[in-house]
């Protein structure tokens, strides 16, 4: 008996020995093509598009499998051994979380998501887990494969062991799978189109995307740097006035003497599901509807940049930083750069009100341990109220309710409504200028336990738009029975468009195409001037925020070194201009064009804001945005 099962052990080694790396190879393909088709869902490619989508990940693979294959016979040692083990577990781990990437959100990991890592607690998913734990039972069971082949001779076809010259072939294979890989390099990585493209593989992927984030790391100023001339000299952005020409609207018999201001900045939230925008779903954000019912619905307009982190400071400062949502992990949570960062000079909304009188606040979610709180200081903030300061001093007694760390939507607007009425945001003569951002409504969440669901509960995008207007409305119950509706402008928008995971993708309409640039809501509420119900930004973008708000205020001649124009002002331009670092888009009213598919007639003003967003990135890194006061 003993011997019989040698002899088919030894058998099996034999069969074994030569095909455990092409088993290997097999089983990663056959995953990657699952999740491709099977959870993504893949339609619409061409005959020769399939084609390519199935090839190009065999060719990374193959040069995988072509690569180890000969490093294992030319040198058969120890060493070896493990570099042909290493190199396996790491194809095994790009490819787990490569397919738990499509899984998540339909797309390979982005740059956006490798420059956002530190909120990958947002995706750390039990199936996140599980994906990885499959990984390494497979690369174990190859590894023992190895390890049981190295020690089993490996015949030939003609039944002898292998020698040197049958395995030549190899080094060629290799050489010739690496150059075709190379050809492949260019279409990579991310695209403005937030999806799979068909000639796009993990490995080379992520590669590809790490690539795009170091060297995009070059551009972040990591010291104080001069022009040319040695000196920092000019500041080619500085003007003296923020706009040109009078408000057009009449005022109202308001005599207020303070006029407050309160800006909502909600996390991801595209215009197309919201009501009043022409939402599909009925009463699926009623609260929000009926603040547009009294106040200025701006259509057409688009966010300047993405994600969070550059969407509230391009905001108000009405620019392109460099270092935000993409790229703020790189910059931000890296101590040297923060530094360097914090120290760079801006002429903010909240700086401009503050020198003239106003007490200016922010109300953020997140513990001050999340450095988007350290940016919002940098942005001139008199206070910046975080979850601490909630949980603290603000609502002491009350159960802290948690979306992924940060505070709940209704937590925040809580807390929001309590600074109102203790007037905690301003002294009783001191106008406030106060800034708020939500997390609940984040890529990649559900409401929790507690939250309020949309209809059956089985879209998270709905669900969590649904139970943030709850929350919203919970906030206008109170603002508008307060003496804040007279003498406070309420505006509510968002700090950029809704990333298309797969569940917004589901309910965004047949027209969306996955791009972070999109429509975003702004409504304009104002006691102080006869608004229209409507206004046309005609695809102008939120570069334009700040300048439309001080044109509201009356504030006209001040220093600043905005690039945008007033919406209620010509800016000269047919086009709206967006950037999330290297990538830029063209909007107008009927839609968003990527590079690359710009229309010939827009091609002369796009090149145009291009090379100004570039200049701006120049001058920031360095810091010559706005002259330094003394």
């Amino acid at each position: 008996m003993w011997m019989r099962w040698n002899t088919g052990q030894a058998a099996a080694d034999r069969y074994m020995a030569p095909r455990h790396r092409l088993v290997f190879v097999t089983g990663l393909y056959l995953a990657y093509l699952i999740a491709l088709y099977g959870l993504v869902g893949i339609h619409g490619d061409s005959i020769g598009e399939s084609l390519v989508r199935l090839v190009t990940p065999l060719i990374e693979l193959g040069l995988f499998y072509s690569f180890t294959e000969w490093l294992d016979g030319r040198w058969p040692g120890r060493i070896a051994s493990a570099l042909v083990l290493l190199i396996a577990a790491i194809v095994s781990a790009i490819y787990a979380v490569q397919i738990y990437a499509l899984y998540l959100s339909g797309n390979f990991i982005t740059v956006l998501a490798i420059e956002n890592r530190t909120e990958s607690r947002i995706v750390a998913q039990r199936s996140l887990y599980l994906a990885l734990l499959i990984a390494v039972v497979w690369w174990l069971i190859h590894a023992t494969a190895c390890l049981r082949a190295r020690r089993a001779p490996r015949p030939t076809s003609s039944g002898l062991l292998p020698t040197q010259r049958s395995r030549n072939w190899l080094l060629p294979l290799t050489l010739a799978l690496l150059l075709v890989q190379a050809c492949l390099v260019p279409w990579q990585g991310s695209t403005s189109l937030l999806e799979v493209g068909y000639r796009q593989a993990p490995i080379g992927s992520l590669v590809s995307n790490y690539g795009k984030v170091l060297r995009s790391n070059l551009m972040l100023p990591s010291s104080r740097q001069t022009d040319s001339a040695g000196e920092a000299a000019t500041f080619p952005l500085e003007k003296r006035e923020v706009y040109s020409t009078p408000l057009s609207f009449a005022s109202t018999d308001n005599d207020a003497t303070i006029k407050n201001v309160i800006v909502i900045f909600t996390e991801g939230t595209s215009a197309r599901l919201i009501g009043a925008y022409g939402g599909q779903y009925p009463n699926l954000t009623p609260n929000i509807d009926r603040l547009a019912a009294r106040s200025m619905r701006v259509t057409h307009y688009y966010n300047h940049t993405a994600a969070t982190y550059r969407g509230i400071q391009g905001q108000l400062v009405s620019g392109y930083p460099w270092a935000g949502g993409g790229g703020d992990t790189d910059a931000w949570e890296n101590s040297n750069l923060r530094s360097s960062m914090v120290s760079t000079n801006y002429r903010s909304v909240p700086m401009t009100l503050r020198d003239l009188g106003y007490r200016t606040n922010f109300l953020s979610p997140h513990h001050d341990t999340v450095e988007l709180n350290t940016m919002l200081r940098m942005l001139g903030f008199d206070k910046v109220f975080s979850f601490d300061d909630v949980s603290r001093d603000i609502a002491p007694g009350n159960p802290m309710y948690t979306v992924e760390g940060a505070l709940s939507d209704g937590e925040l607007f809580h807390a929001l409504n309590l600074l109102l009425q203790r007037h905690t945001l301003s002294g009783a003569s001191q106008p406030f200028f106060t800034g708020v951002y939500n997390f609940g409504t984040h890529a990649f969440l559900d409401v929790v336990a507690f939250g309020l669901k949309y209809g059956d509960g089985s879209n998270p995008s709905l669900n969590k738009l649904h139970n943030y207007d709850h929350a919203v409305g919970t906030f206008l119950d109170y603002f508008f029975a307060s003496e804040y509706a007279k003498n406070t402008i309420l505006i509510f928008t968002a700090d950029h468009a809704t990333y298309p995971d797969p569940a917004y993708r589901q309910v965004a309409g047949k027209d969306y195409q996955p791009y972070f640039v999109d429509q975003i809501p702004l409504l304009i509420y104002d006691p102080f001037h006869r608004l229209p119900a409507t206004y046309d930004a005609n695809g102008r973008t939120s570069i334009d925020l700040a300048p439309t708000l001080l044109q509201l205020l009356g504030v006209r001649r001040v220093d600043n070194s905005f690039l945008g124009t007033s919406l209620f002002e010509d800016n000269h331009q047919p086009i709206g201009f967006s950037a999330i670092g290297r990538e830029f888009y063209a909007t107008d009213a009927h839609g968003v064009y990527p590079e690359g598919s710009i229309p010939a007639t827009y091609l002369k003003p796009f090149t145009d804001d291009k090379a100004a967003v570039e200049d701006y990135y120049r001058l920031e890194k360095a810091n010559r945005i706005f002259e330094p006061l003394h």
